[in-house]
């Protein structure tokens, strides 16, 4: 059990530890996906117990963006292979990845990973079936390898979109993710209210307001892609 405390500000996969180990004190968590899935609250508009705070993302509209992303990039592209973490409690199978992936006509390739040395023959599977590009979902699996996903897709010559931007700053092609520090606001005024005495069961949880676009212009001459002046337009950050 934890100290007595009076509020808990978690980040992250932190949250399920809380809702475990919290009890019933408040708890305000910043940055995890899918929070009704996971059974952190009842829904986003109404948590409905100890804990509220600010998802990273929760809607098929997110998913949609970065396959549009890819898209716009590779015009005629129908498979993208998904990397995933296997048996991560903290990562949630989303039916809205197919929903989102039939809006723009493209097949997800599902493909699962448990550690680094499941990799190489992750990216031998990819190209066997067929996928013209890679796009890893969140997880703290896929955030610790970002370095190593990003040099292997683009060895394999595959174009890739990231929900964390670290990934984007070494050799991945293009990131799309919430800016951290517009999380952080939101999550502020919710501890507020909570110190001056509002339930966390009545306060709805938040999504993030902006989403930022990094793009590696390097890897897209390595990969001989020409990225759309639209798109460039719309960059938070271009790495050349």
């Amino acid at each position: 059990m934890l100290p007595q405390v009076d509020l808990l500000v978690v980040w992250g996969e932190g949250a399920i530890a809380a809702k475990k180990l919290a009890g019933g004190v408040p708890t305000v968590f910043i940055s995890i996906g899918f929070p009704v899935e996971l059974g952190l609250v009842q829904s986003l508009a109404h948590p409905g117990g100890n804990m509220t705070g600010v998802t990273f993302e929760a809607a098929t509209e997110t998913y949609g963006k970065r396959l549009q992303i890819l898209k716009e990039i590779v015009p005629d592209l129908k498979r993208v292979a998904v990397l995933r973490p296997v048996d991560d409690p903290a990562f949630v199978e989303k039916p809205l990845q197919d929903l989102a992936a039939r809006e723009f006509g493209v097949t997800l390739l599902p493909v699962g990973i448990k550690s680094a040395d499941d990799l190489e023959a992750a990216f031998a599977s990819m190209k066997k079936d067929g996928a013209q590009a890679v796009m890893p979902t969140r997880s703290s699996l896929t955030f610790d390898l970002g370095k190593e996903i990003a040099d292997l897709a683009l060895a394999a010559g595959l174009p890739s979109c990231y929900p964390f931007r670290q990934a984007v700053m070494t050799s991945g092609l293009v990131s799309l993710d919430p800016d951290r520090l517009a999380m952080t606001r939101p999550a502020a005024a919710q501890i507020d209210k909570i110190i001056k005495g509002t339930n966390p069961a009545d306060i709805p949880v938040e999504q993030p307001s902006r989403f930022e676009l990094y793009i590696n212009m390097k890897t897209a001459h390595l990969l001989g892609l020409t990225i759309p002046p639209s798109l460039l337009a719309r960059a938070d950050e271009v790495i050349e």
